[in-house]
């Protein structure tokens, strides 16, 4: 696997979805063949779409009977209270989880309610930045299946 993901110790493949199309999975008939002719079949003989294309995390083609998307938003707070109870600081880590299954090449938008809160983002390749700073709207073409998004922060202020 580190073969197909390096080129001359230069990461070049390391894309999920690339890496499932070039390397085939194991199982007990393809080890026999492998044994008996001496040759590996699990390494694929051509080049992934993914890698054509301006789009690498995901795969051509894709299709399910059921269209779904999750989006699981996870915060984590840190706050120090006093002992009359009200807030001293308190700050938000959080991150956006995605579960993705839908058909073909999905184009999705995401927007917030007040995205100005929202300090230290880091988002995934998929995510159209330029969009981001200009508009504050997350406009993305998914990766197929689990995949974080983006992590943020939110200040005490």
């Amino acid at each position: 696997m580190l073969d197909e993901m390096l080129d001359n110790g230069f990461p070049l493949a390391v894309e999920s979805n690339v890496l499932k199309e070039l390397i085939k999975p194991p199982n007990f008939l393809r080890s026999i063949a492998d044994t008996v002719t001496g040759k590996s079949t699990s390494v694929g003989a051509t080049l992934p779409t993914g890698q054509l294309s301006n789009i690498p995390w995901r795969r051509t083609g894709v299709k399910y009977t059921n269209n779904e998307a999750y989006f699981d938003v996870i915060e984590e707070i840190d706050a120090i209270i006093d002992k009359s109870g009200s807030t001293v600081i308190a700050e938000i880590q959080g991150y956006i989880d995605c579960l993705i299954k839908l058909s073909g090449m999905p184009d999705l938008t995401l927007s917030f309610v007040n995205p100005r809160l929202l300090d230290d983002v880091s988002f995934h390749p998929c995510v159209r930045f330029k969009r981001w700073e200009s508009e504050k709207i997350l406009s993305f073409v998914p990766p197929d299946g689990h995949f974080r998004m983006m992590s943020y922060h939110i200040g005490s202020n």
